[in-house]
């Protein structure tokens, strides 16, 4: 599994989206700090760029990182 999770790693750092296992279903995953790679999947799952999706993180203390108003 170490090996899928580090190629997993580099081909989002690359800019590439993967496919990862969650408990129901399979998600689309990206760089979310990536402009293109996000619009990847906007475009794969053929969505309106002006609807939200999931940000995944390790911790909340890096969501400031990313968010600028948090309640």
């Amino acid at each position: 599994m170490t090996e899928d999770i580090q190629k997993a790693c580099e081909i989002m750092h690359a800019g590439g989206i993967i496919l990862y296992p969650t408990d129901t279903i399979w998600g689309i995953g990206c760089d979310a700090t990536n402009e293109k790679a996000v619009q990847k999947v906007y475009e794969l799952k053929k969505r309106m760029d002006n609807k939200a999706m999931l940000v995944l993180t390790d911790s909340s203390a890096k969501l400031s990182m990313y968010v600028s108003d948090m309640p």
